[in-house]
């Protein structure tokens, strides 16, 4: 009897409170403990409940100066939180996002390996280049790094870490007290890397992690980003298209680039993200969804629009339609949202009002209001029709959106066979049903 494919959920956490630019208005966000551990707790403690396979920490390195007296701008530290949570946890897996443009290949590696160890295999890496000239700003740069040169640095930074990972083998310790031998040195390895942006010696300090390496995510919408993803990464991140169809060709492009490239295409998992507002009933879910529309402070939406279009909006009436904008070439930030952003606007005519009131309702990422079942049924849609293996669940509120799913979306695909009722491994790429890496000098 062959066993029924089983959908990957991750639970997409921001410290803005929730995916709803406005959840932070909402009253039962709990705004006013959004720097306190309680908070981040409980929605951990929520995503294990619902036997999530991640909880999915994103980061930025920077604060967004348009609109911010509307907006939570608080980004507290991935890697630290994502530390934190190993401790108040046990199963689900704990992705971080930090980006390759500023940082270095040596400190990544011990980071996630550290925490690998710590959680008994459960760390997974987003990987970023960073989109904001704002980032540059703050680590002394005058210009942020072209798109194709962040893609380029990425590359190399990746197979760097990978191969400090791999630069011990599974058997290296031997704690042999009698024989005065705590490892076999033979199975410790420099990696003596020299590159256009690296030298690193190596070999990392910290012994081979119990699953090989950290798992890699990765989110991209531009050609460089699709193309860096099927490459180096073992789950990708991305918008959804506007229609089944269209994830279904995404889908089937991803799986064969990846094949392209000597890859196993069921070993890459392809997540796209998901807005989802649920209640008991579809009137109760459009009630909420109307609730948190009307909390949409015209500055709000438009400072986050200055952002993705790198373009000041304010100098216009918000009934004015966008002005005309450069082509998606000759944008060095967020390439994917600003192509979907301005087709937006073309498209259906919206005005620079309409299109932030669209943009704070989920930022672009597929987006479903209704009861449990009618939200199971859009997800099963794309997932047993080949669009995806699973998506990264962006709640529009703090904590209660993650409740809302768990108690109403996750028992719907438990009942119809589409997700576990019980987690089964203890390491994410058991979750995910990826293969533990060999090391390469093996």
């Amino acid at each position: 009897m062959s066993v029924r494919k089983q959908m990957h959920l991750g639970a997409f956490m921001t410290t803005y409170l929730g995916h709803h630019l406005a959840a932070w208005r909402y009253p039962a966000t709990k705004t006013e403990q959004v720097t306190h551990l309680a908070l981040y707790r409980e929605i951990a403690e929520l995503t294990e409940k619902g036997k999530f396979d991640i909880l999915f920490l994103a980061d930025v390195l920077t604060i967004n100066p348009e609109g911010i007296g509307a907006t939570p701008e608080i980004r507290m530290d991935a890697t630290t939180m994502m530390a934190t949570l190993t401790a108040l946890t046990s199963k689900v897996g704990l992705v971080s996002t930090v980006s390759t443009t500023y940082n270095h290949p040596f400190n990544v590696a011990r980071k996630f390996s550290t925490i690998d160890h710590l959680s008994g295999g459960r760390a997974a890496w987003n990987v970023v280049t960073s989109a904001h000239q704002n980032e540059a700003e703050n680590f002394g740069l005058d210009r942020h790094m072209e798109h194709s040169d962040r893609y380029a640095q990425s590359e190399e930074f990746v197979h760097i870490t990978n191969a400090l990972w791999d630069s011990w083998d599974d058997d290296a310790l031997l704690f042999d007290r009698t024989g005065g031998r705590f490892l076999d040195d033979a199975k410790v390895r420099p990696v003596n890397h020299e590159g256009r942006y690296y030298r690193v010696k190596g070999p990392l300090n910290i012994p081979r992690s119990p699953q090989g390496r950290p798992v890699l995510f990765a989110a991209g919408a531009s050609e460089a980003g699709r193309a860096f993803a099927a490459r180096n990464v073992d789950a990708f991140f991305t918008i959804a298209p506007p229609t089944v169809q269209a994830g279904q060709a995404l889908y089937r492009e991803m799986k064969q680039r990846v094949a392209s490239h000597g890859r196993d295409p069921a070993a890459f998992k392809i997540m796209p993200g998901v807005v989802p507002f649920v209640a008991a009933t579809r009137a109760e879910a459009e009630d909420k969804f109307a609730h948190f529309q009307e909390l949409v402070l015209p500055e709000l939406g438009i400072g986050q629009l200055c952002r993705y279009l790198n373009h000041d909006l304010t100098q216009y009436s918000p009934d004015d339609l966008l002005p005309d904008l450069p082509g998606v070439d000759a944008v060095n930030g967020e390439k994917g949202r600003y192509q979907l952003l301005a087709e937006k606007s073309r498209t259906e005519k919206l005005t620079i009002k309409e299109l932030g009131r669209y943009f704070a309702r989920g930022q672009g990422h597929l987006f479903v209001v209704g009861a449990g079942s009618e939200v199971a049924d859009t997800l099963s849609e794309w997932f047993l029709g080949d669009a995806c293996d699973g998506f990264n669940v962006k709640f529009p509120y703090f904590p209660g959106g993650i409740a809302d799913f768990v108690d109403h979306v996750t028992p719907e695909l438990q009942q119809r066979g589409l997700f576990r009722t019980d987690y089964i491994g203890s390491t994410l790429r058991e979750h995910l049903g990826l293969p533990v890496p060999a090391p390469a000098a093996a």
